[in-house]
Parts: structure tokens; C-alpha cells; sequence
């Protein structure tokens, strides 16, 4: 099969063709059955401007028949791709076809409910999957519009883009299943992967919201076996709060009718903007148990980050994934933008500072990184390019641009790149034209600078007699040029009175090269810390001088926003070995009552990934049992955050201490978060002290979705599982959710080295992987499963046997999969920098 559409194709098939609409007629009928297919009619209307062959899209069972202007052509079809000719002029193409239900969160979902034994359907098609639903020209500057009809179970809600607006009573192919075929208002222009199908028995809540005359009608939708634990209040809330701001600032109307937002199970991805029809991931955003404000406040910022795409992604799309930072990383500032405007969870760009801006970091010190404007040159690469760059990176360039230009500026340049592009695409000239006629500034540099460079550099601090120097440091990796972005920097000094530190003074600069900032600009030379990057305005790494890094040590900053910047600094120091994980440890455990939540938990998460993967491994055992002891001592609010964050952690540390197992089953007994329990249930599992009888009884009690799939994890952190768990990941037919659960249990600490004996085989076994599985889920197996194997005395880090053992793979597969060998490359880089870390801690 030909899946990997290739950018050179698409451009073909733009200089060929314009799409009209589409009229897309789908049969799920059948659903609840047990058949794998479903029937899809895709009638297609466009005009060629010259006689060639050309191909439709389709990744499906089978296709019957192609009809031209009704008259049935001959055609070729090899599982991706239907061929055949097109002549020249205006046509509608009509296919008739068998697509195959998913279980991989790609193309059309299946999902049986274990409670209720209820299904649930829904598509997902970013960046190409609407393929394997509909035949069509997938790409995204192809837009049309889509009339959609959907016949399925009549007692079922089914949703799309459009509103419905006729709903019919048909013949029933089974006696105990009454049908309807529902049709749907036609809509806008749009790219393929942005069209919508939902049905099933989902639990429906309903509001709406006036904007400026304009009533827009809200809907909310989860499965009926979790509507007890739907949040309506705070989720319509949100949403409310966003639809009421977002039109004002762009100055341009939300066009696409209604609003629904659909949770749905066994996501892929946090959540989807399908116009008028966005949807979420239920395990990311439904709560059966207790939640945190930073679990809330992250949900808010993607109904938020969605939304924005209404605009940014809807209304004016990319024309190819080499752009689509264009959409990408301006949802994820708008998300924190709008949440920090129009929301209580005003701490948004204290949480951006954190956990977004880690993984931008991460992504961009790959050996593989790249430019915010990345080369995407096919649909594989396009799969990879929605990473921390895309996102987070691109998110604090923009924070960057827009204190450059001005807010003002900003929202109004957006606003006529709206106007101007409505319903087609757009490229980085288009909207730096918008922004230099509203702003009146030259942007061609700014935009080689931090666009159309890769990696990230470091800001240097050093104290002299009469100040402090601030100097940038760092190489593009990708030309060997050293880095000289304008960053505009808020420099802050802090002074401690022995138990936190408070802000002295502070100073906003411009920082190419360096720069020097006189003391009394920033407190005075007695400054216990020096911050350059205070309230995280650009995107930088920062390199402390050593007073300051023992003060960021030492002491809490009396601010969030700043803990939540020295908290990403150390944190990066330890990635970096220039600090020990135990010290960073060290540091989560002393954060105090005035240490904000959502800090404390990315401190613990942190800790937590560094106590098991950077330090030596025969200090691991007593490293951890004293976080371990400590977690447990700060559990003793059991109706706060900070009680749930450490609870969680103490159930994470245990996973690996089988002599605290006394502590792990009090604590069971004494918790009725569901969530908690599997947590301690799957930890207890991994050292051996229960067995699948404790396991079935707990799934017994409920059998939910999400506890069948934590049950899953947790059998296959059993001792005696590793061989059969293994051999059911590479049996495949798995859903998404299972594969993922079935990976974790084997690499839970006690597990890693057993999954490792009963797959020597792994770099052997990387392109079959690829190859038999979806893109998807091949990623999860290669990814979880990377032999990660520790740093020994007796070897340099690059010694390590995994290490040179994936270094040869790459030579000698120089052919394989671009995606793939990246994928190996950026699992050696992390493997590396563990060991190098184990080393220096030695």
C-alpha cells in the first residue's frame, strides 16, 4: 500500500484539481454487531484543469464501484489508493465503499463499554485518517464543503460538524435494531481531517451562549456509565468564557453553527477541534476519583486550546504540515491567554512556565530537533512533527512575538489574516504581512531567528564587581551557527531572610549577545538569586551563577510564578548532569505549605522519573525509600491537593520497594479514589505481594473501561507475566488504550529487566513492528519498549551495550523509515543522557 503520501504528490494534486464539496453518506448500521466494516458512499465535486491520472485517498476494506458524472469508470485500488483517470473539467465522482471499524483512535473508533456493553463510535483524523472513513483527496489545502447523512441505530445521539436537520425513520437490517438516517446542515469550507462522525448512546447535557446577538447552542456529551462523574459546571463554564472572549479579540465571528464537545474513550490525543464538534479524551478529562486544580486548570486549557483553533486551524488552515505551527502554536498560547483573561485558573502561564515549556526543552535538545517551521515532506513525518517544538516552543516564541509587536497589534494583525483568508489557507508570509501592516515593524528577522532555526539556548549569569552579565549561548544543531535570538528578558533579583526569598528589584532587557545589568537595577549586589527570565517571557535555558543555584536550592521563592521558573531551571540541570536527581529530590520534599500545588507536582513527577532513571542504580533503593517515608509523612490532609500529589507518589515510589508493602496496603485500605487504588494495586502487583485473584476481585467491584484497562496494566506487572503480556502486544489487534496499559506493566521498575530477557530481540524486531502496525501504535511499542538498561563503573556511558547496540542499528539501517529511525534516535538520546547522569552522580 502507498499510506505515506509525500508533499511533491499533494502539490500535484493542488496544481490539478479544485474540490467543491463533498456529499459523504455513512452506514453504521451495523455497529453494534460484530462485523469489522461499515459502508460509506463519497460522492465528490471538483474540477480538473487538464486530463491526467491522478488518486483518491481511501485506507479501507474494499471499494465497489467509481462512478464519473454517473457513469461507471474503470479504477485500480491497492489498499491506500484508488487510481484512475480524470478528465479534464468540471465532474462529481461518486465511490462506493467498505471501510474497517478501528480500535487504534484512528480513522472511525470502535468502543464496547465493559459496564453497560453499550458501543461508541467516533472519528479521529488529524493529520490524514479522514481516509480511512471516506475516500477523498486528503490533504489540507483541498478544502470543501461536506453534506453529511449517517444511518445508525435510532435510539442512538449521532453527531457532526453541522447541526442536524432532518432525521428519517429506514428499514432495519436487523429485527431488534430500529434505524434512522440523519442528515446534517451542510458545512463551511474545510480541510478533510477536520469532518466529524459520533454515535452512540452518549449521555447529552445541553446550554448556550449569546454573543453579541449571536446565540450559540453548547452541547455536552460523554458515555452514560460516566455522566455521574461529568463535570458540567466547570467544563460549560469554560467554554462559555471562551466563546464570550475569542470573537472580540479576533474581531471576527465564531462561524461554524454549534458548539458540541464530546468525550470519548480511548483517545489518542488529549483532545480534536473538529469544527462544531470538538472532542476530548474522557481518561484526560473526566475525573472518577479526586482531581487537582492543576488537573482542572490543564482541562480547561485545552478546551481552551481547541477552541482557539476555531480561528487558528478552521477558519484559515495550513496548506501543508510544514506549517503547522500556524495552528499549533498559536491554540496552545491562545489556550494559555484566554485561561489567564476569561477564567479563574489565572495561574496559566505559571503552568505553561512548567510543564510545557519541559517538553519543548526535551524535544528540543533531540539530536533530531527542528525548526518551529519544520520539513515535513511526507505524512509520516507529519505524524511526529505535533511535539513540544510545534506547541510549546512555538508558544513562547509567540509570547516573544507579541511582546515585540504589542498585543494590540497582534490580535489585529490576526484579525485581518482571518478576513483576508476566510476559509482558505495560509503560510507564514500571509500572516507576517498582517503583523508588520498592524505593527509597523520589519519581521523577516525576528522570523529567520527564531522560526526558521533549531534547537534552544542558554542564558549564562555571572556576577562582576559593578553588575551582572547576562550572555547567550548555544549552536543551532542543525547549521553549527551559533544562536543569537532577540530575547526581551525580565531580570529579577531576590534576597532571602533565611526561609524564603523575596523579590528586590527587577528590570526588563534586550538580550542578543550579552548584556550587562547594573546591580541597583535589580536589588543590589547583595541578591541572593539572580532570575533572567522572570515571568518565563522568552525561550531560554537559564545557567545560574553558583550563588544563585545554591539559593534556588536552599530556599522558596515567596512567588509562584518564580518557583515555577526555578523549578524547570533545576530540573533541566539535572537532565543535564550538572545536578544530582537525589538534589533535586531533596528539594521536592523540603517544598512547604507556601509552594503552590501545581509546582509541588511537577517537583514530585519530576523527582520521580529522576530518582528511577538518573541516579546509580545501587543508590536507587535507599534514595527512594527515604522519598518514599517522606511522601507518606506530607499525606496528612486528606481533603488537598497536596495530599493527593503525594499520595500518588507514594503509590509510584513503592512500585519499586517491596519492603514498604505494610505502608502501600494500609494505604489501599484506607482510600476509595479509584484511580489511587489501581495505582497501589498495580504497585503492589510489580513487587510480588499480590497475585491476579486481588486483581480480578478489585475489577469485579465496577469493571469500568478505565479499570478494565488498569487491570490490564496491573496483570502485566505480575512477576510470572512478562512472556505472556508480551506475546499479546505482539499478537496485535489490541486497542490503543491496551497496548499503552500493557507497556506499562512491563516496564514497571521490578519488571524492566525481565521484559528485557524475554526480548533480546528488540532492534531485531524494529521494522517488523513498524511494518505490521499502525504508525500509532508501532510508536507506543518502540518508544515503551526501548531497552533502557543502566550506567555500570566499568563503562563509559557510550559503552553501554544498548547504547552501541542502537548505534549500529542506525548505521546499518540507514534505509529504514525516517520515522522510525527517528523514534531510535531520540530513545538513544534520552538512554544517554540517564547514563551520563548515573555517571557524574557516582
Amino acid at each position: 500500500m502507498t499510506e505515506n503520501l509525500k508533499r511533491s504528490e499533494a502539490r500535484a494534486r493542488t496544481e490539478l484539481l479544485t474540490i467543491e464539496s463533498y456529499s459523504i453518506e455513512l452506514d453504521i448500521s451495523e455497529a453494534t454487531l460484530e462485523t469489522e466494516f461499515f459502508d460509506v458512499i463519497s460522492a465528490i465535486t471538483l474540477t480538473a484543469r487538464k486530463s491526467a491520472r491522478t488518486f483518491i485517498d481511501f485506507i479501507g476494506h474494499e471499494v465497489a464501484e467509481v462512478r464519473i458524472d454517473d457513469a461507471e469508470v474503470p479504477f485500480s485500488f491497492d489498499g491506500a489508493r484508488i487510481h484512475l483517470a480524470m478528465p479534464e473539467g468540471a465532474h462529481t465522482i461518486e465511490v462506493r465503499a467498505r471501510g474497517r471499524y478501528s480500535t487504534t483512535g484512528e480513522g472511525l473508533h470502535r468502543f464496547r463499554d465493559p459496564v453497560d456493553s453499550e458501543t461508541y463510535l467516533y472519528s479521529q483524523f488529524e493529520p490524514a485518517d479522514a481516509r480511512r472513513v471516506f475516500p477523498n483527496f486528503e490533504q489540507p489545502d483541498l478544502k470543501a464543503t461536506f453534506s453529511i447523512s449517517i444511518t445508525g441505530p435510532a435510539r442512538w445521539t449521532t453527531l457532526s460538524n453541522g447541526r442536524q436537520i432532518a432525521c428519517e425513520a429506514v428499514g432495519s437490517k436487523s429485527d431488534e435494531i430500529a434505524l434512522a438516517r440523519r442528515t446534517f446542515a451542510t458545512t463551511k469550507p474545510m480541510s478533510t481531517y477536520l469532518v466529524a462522525f459520533v454515535a452512540g448512546p452518549y449521555c447529552a447535557f445541553h446550554d448556550a451562549v449569546e454573543i453579541d446577538g449571536q446565540t450559540i447552542d453548547l452541547g455536552f456529551y460523554c458515555r452514560e456509565s460516566l455522566k455521574a462523574h461529568f463535570d458540567l459546571d466547570d467544563i460549560s463554564t469554560v467554554t462559555k468564557q471562551g466563546l464570550q472572549l475569542l470573537p472580540k479579540v479576533f474581531d471576527y465571528p465564531y462561524v461554524w453553527g454549534k458548539y458540541d464537545s464530546v468525550f470519548v474513550p480511548e483517545y489518542n490525543l488529549g483532545a480534536m477541534e473538529n469544527p462544531g464538534c470538538v472532542t476530548f479524551s474522557e481518561d484526560a478529562y473526566i475525573y472518577r476519583g479526586k482531581s487537582t486544580r492543576a488537573q482542572r486548570a490543564n482541562r480547561a486549557n485545552t478546551i481552551l486550546h481547541e477552541m482557539s483553533h476555531m480561528w487558528f486551524g478552521d477558519l484559515v488552515t495550513p496548506v501543508w504540515w510544514d506549517d503547522l505551527w500556524l495552528k499549533e502554536s498559536f491554540a496552545e498560547f491562545l489556550g494559555a491567554w484566554t485561561m489567564a483573561a476569561t477564567t479563574k485558573y489565572t495561574e496559566a502561564w505559571e503552568n505553561f512556565a512548567g510543564a510545557r515549556v519541559a517538553w519543548a526543552l526535551r524535544n528540543d535538545q533531540y539530536p533530531t530537533t527542528h525548526p518551529i517551521i519544520a520539513h515535513i515532506p511526507d505524512l509520516e513525518a507529519a505524524e511526529q512533527a505535533f511535539d513540544g517544538i510545534t506547541y510549546a516552543k512555538g508558544a513562547a516564541v509567540l509570547r516573544q512575538l507579541v511582546a515585540y509587536v504589542g498585543e494590540d497589534a497582534f490580535f489585529s494583525g490576526a484579525a485581518q489574516l482571518f478576513k483576508k483568508n476566510a476559509f482558505g489557507n495560509t503560510t507564514l508570509t500571509d500572516l507576517l504581512a498582517a503583523l508588520e501592516a498592524t505593527s509597523g515593524k520589519d519581521l523577516g528577522e525576528w522570523a529567520d531567528q527564531w522560526l526558521a532555526s533549531a534547537g534552544v539556548s542558554t542564558v549564562v549569569v555571572e556576577r562582576q564587581p559593578g553588575g551582572v552579565k547576562l550572555t547567550q549561548v548555544g549552536t543551532d544543531p542543525q547549521t553549527g551557527k551559533a544562536i543569537t535570538r532577540p530575547h526581551l528578558l525580565r531580570v529579577s533579583g531576590w534576597s532571602s531572610d533565611g526561609k524564603t526569598l523575596a523579590k528586590a528589584g527587577q528590570t526588563d532587557v534586550e538580550l542578543r549577545d550579552s548584556i550587562y545589568v547594573p546591580w541597583e537595577e535589580i536589588g543590589g549586589e547583595g541578591v541572593d538569586l539572580v532570575l533572567p527570565n522572570d515571568e518565563s517571557l522568552s525561550y531560554i535555558k537559564i545557567d545560574f551563577d553558583e550563588r544563585s543555584a545554591d539559593a534556588a536550592l536552599a530556599f522558596e521563592l515567596d512567588d509562584s510564578f518564580g518557583q515555577s521558573i526555578v523549578t524547570s531551571a533545576l530540573w533541566e540541570m539535572v537532565r543535564d548532569a550538572k545536578l544530582p536527581a537525589a538534589a533535586f529530590a531533596d528539594k521536592a520534599l523540603r517544598s512547604g505549605d507556601h509552594v503552590a500545588p501545581h509546582v509541588l507536582a511537577t517537583r514530585v513527577n519530576n523527582a520521580m522519573f529522576g530518582l528511577q532513571r538518573y541516579v546509580p542504580v545501587d543508590e536507587r533503593d535507599a534514595e527512594l525509600t527515604a522519598f518514599f517515608e517522606a511522601a507518606t509523612q506530607a499525606r496528612s490532609d486528606s481533603e488537598s491537593d497536596v495530599h493527593l500529589i503525594w499520595s500518588r507518589a507514594l503509590a509510584r515510589a513503592g512500585a519499586s520497594l517491596p519492603h514498604k508493602d505494610d505502608v502501600l496496603a494500609s494505604t489501599l485500605a484506607s482510600t476509595q479514589d479509584q484511580d489511587l487504588r489501581w495505582m497501589l494495586l498495580t504497585a503492589r502487583a510489580g513487587i510480588g505481594s499480590i497475585g491476579q485473584a486481588e486483581l480480578d476481585e478489585e475489577l469485579a467491584k465496577s469493571g469500568t473501561a478505565s479499570d478494565v484497562v488498569a487491570h490490564l496494566q496491573a496483570w502485566a506487572s505480575l512477576p510470572g507475566s512478562t512472556n505472556e503480556a508480551l506475546e499479546k502486544l505482539k499478537g496485535g489487534g489490541l486497542s490503543n488504550d491496551h497496548v499503552s496499559a500493557l507497556i506499562a506493566g512491563l516496564t514497571q521498575p521490578l519488571r524492566v529487566e525481565s521484559t528485557r530477557e524475554a526480548f533480546p530481540d528488540y532492534f531485531e524486531q524494529l521494522e517488523a513492528i513498524w511494518r505490521l502496525n499502525s504508525q500509532e501504535i508501532a510508536e507506543r511499542i518502540i518508544y515503551g519498549l526501548y531497552p533502557m538498561s543502566d550506567f555500570r563503573s566499568t563503562e563509559t556511558p557510550e559503552e553501554n551495550a544498548d547504547f552501541r547496540e542502537a548505534e549500529a542499528w542506525l548505521t546499518e539501517h540507514n534505509s529504514a523509515p525516517a520515522a522510525l529511525r527517528k523514534i531510535v534516535r531520540d530513545c538513544q538520546d534520552e538512554h544517554l543522557r540517564a547514563l551520563r547522569a548515573q555517571a557524574a552522580a557516582q
